[in-house]
């Protein structure tokens, strides 16, 4: 039964899905603890961490992106430059399932639902364990950087004059973060940017 599930492509988050199917078709039923014992022992699965992932994120180019990235960022002498990664990410979720079991060598991934209107979160986190963050009802756009930028520009010219020599802003690939407004703007503030590989983690 289990396989027949995972060859069909069904979402196996939990022993009691195993259970609910067996009764509904076989009209069987099983402890979950026995189902559980299959599944690892007999069949090699084991319970993981669901990946989402873009469907391009592995495309020979982008592969070579990141590399050329990965090669910038060793050029920084981290002892003397504090790296600050921006990033973003919302609070509105629909789908909290996180595990499923899976055959070995099978991949863990699932598509996201993204749902508005939702809380946007943006982070600002140095190498020194210092936050800097922003929670706002909207969807991340050129408009919402650059409000963030200048709150967090005036902040870091208020707390550690001088910032610009001794930092560099570690930034993503997301569209509203190279629209020519965003990048207008970085060059008018004048921040230290590095922007990573495509779809990198």
């Amino acid at each position: 039964m289990v396989l027949k599930l995972d060859r069909q492509g069904e979402f196996i988050d939990s022993t009691m899905h195993v259970k609910k199917r067996l009764k509904e078709e076989k009209q069987i039923e099983y402890k979950e603890h026995l189902i559980r014992d299959v599944m690892r022992r007999d069949l090699g699965m084991k319970y993981k961490k669901v990946k989402p992932v873009a469907m391009q994120a592995n495309s020979v180019r982008n592969l070579i992106l990141r590399q050329q990235f990965a090669l910038a960022f060793f050029k920084i002498d981290l002892n003397k430059k504090t790296v600050i990664n921006v990033d973003e990410t919302w609070l509105g979720m629909s789908d909290f399932r996180r595990r499923k079991w899976a055959q070995p060598l099978s991949t863990n991934s699932v598509a996201q639902l993204q749902m508005t209107p939702r809380v946007s979160m943006i982070a600002a986190l140095d190498s020194n364990g210092e936050l800097f963050l922003s929670l706002l009802q909207a969807n991340n756009n050129s408009s919402v950087m650059a409000l963030f930028l200048n709150q967090l520009v005036q902040r870091l010219d208020r707390e550690r004059p001088g910032w610009r020599k001794s930092h560099v802003v570690l930034w993503d690939n997301a569209p509203y973060h190279k629209s020519g407004e965003t990048l207008q703007l970085l060059e008018e503030l004048q921040v230290p940017i590095i922007f990573t590989g495509p779809h990198s983690k």
